[in-house]
């Protein structure tokens, strides 16, 4: 398989980290979260890396040390060096940007999850959130931004599908769109 950087976009509960936990597999590749760098500073720091209050504002203290640094932390994080990387939990339009500036020539291909807001609501329900802490979650500032970069991805697929579909239709994609 070529060369190529998967990044998924998408709401919370979407499948983002099922789906990119498949694709690394099938691609062979590491596979570097966000949200999973973000979770081992908290647990680091002696912070609930369980609760997405306190995630998300270590997110914005992370980002305000400038996206470079950050990207690279998450990209170390995963043990990624070159060549095909998949990456779980792009939230930001500056970490798209980032990201595509530092894996050249690597081409990065942003895929968004569509998933209605009734099957993420059940979804989040599903693995114990509560509807206070879902709508807590939604009104994040992070989370305004994830539709902004949904709209600039190359492919968006329903959430929906099963991983296996999800993984062979970005991989089709893929493979007719990149040289």
């Amino acid at each position: 398989m070529i060369k190529v950087a998967v990044g998924l976009a998408g709401r919370i509960g979407s499948g983002k980290t099922t789906l990119t936990s498949a694709l690394a597999n099938r691609i062979g590749c590491p596979r570097a979260s966000f949200g999973g760098y973000v979770r081992s500073v908290a647990r680091v720091r002696g912070l609930d890396s369980r609760d997405r209050t306190v995630l998300q504002d270590l997110g914005d203290e992370l980002i305000s040390e400038g996206w470079d640094a950050f990207v690279e932390h998450v990209l170390q994080h995963a043990r990624y060096v070159s060549g095909s990387v998949v990456i779980d939990g792009i939230r930001h339009r500056p970490a798209v940007d980032t990201l595509r500036k530092r894996l050249r020539p690597t081409q990065l291909v942003l895929v968004a999850l569509n998933i209605s807001d009734e099957e993420r609501r059940k979804r989040l329900r599903d693995q114990g959130l509560n509807t206070d802490e879902v709508t807590l979650a939604d009104t994040h500032a992070n989370e305004a931004e994830v539709d902004g970069v949904m709209r600039g991805a190359d492919i968006v697929i329903p959430a929906d599908l099963t991983v296996e579909r999800a993984c062979t239709t970005v991989l089709a994609w893929i493979s007719r769109n990149v040289a």
